[in-house]
């Protein structure tokens, strides 16, 4: 024991996800709606409202953990519950979208957990044959 009234020691809090598409807007929606499963009971919020969200990134994976952390970002700044995305556009370094919701009612929402970032730990994005696929570990 510390005599300094605290210690410190090693834990691993993540979660990963593998997500995929046929698209590179499905692959990136689908590991948004993965996100968003750890987040919140999808069938307790509804699409009242919409978000516009854009990302960038140097190349692929880091594009996709940028995305990601933009919808966080947003679902916090704007106390949001998330219900839906859509993925509009992927090039360039860019993603572009839109986030379906509604202002987040803790009595209302089933809420399952807090996600606090999408990580580069074991990240993966690529195309496997005919589909993308997409591996992402969160810090939660």
């Amino acid at each position: 024991m510390s005599d300094q009234g605290f210690e410190l020691f090693e834990t691993t809090a993540d979660v990963g996800i593998m997500a995929w598409g046929e698209t590179l807007e499905e692959l990136f929606a689908n590991a948004a709606r993965g996100m968003f499963a750890l987040m919140v009971d999808p069938a307790t919020v509804r699409s009242t409202g919409r978000l516009s969200i854009e990302a960038r990134g140097g190349d692929l994976p880091s594009l996709l953990v940028a995305w990601l952390n933009e919808l966080l970002d947003r679902c916090e700044a704007e106390a949001w519950a998330p219900s839906e995305v859509r993925v509009a556009a992927i090039g360039g370094g860019r993603a572009s979208g839109e986030l379906a919701g509604e202002p987040a009612e803790a009595g209302r929402h089933r809420f399952r957990g807090v996600v606090k970032a999408a990580t580069y730990h074991l990240l993966n994005c690529q195309k496997d044959g005919d589909r993308w696929r997409a591996k992402v570990v969160f810090d939660v």
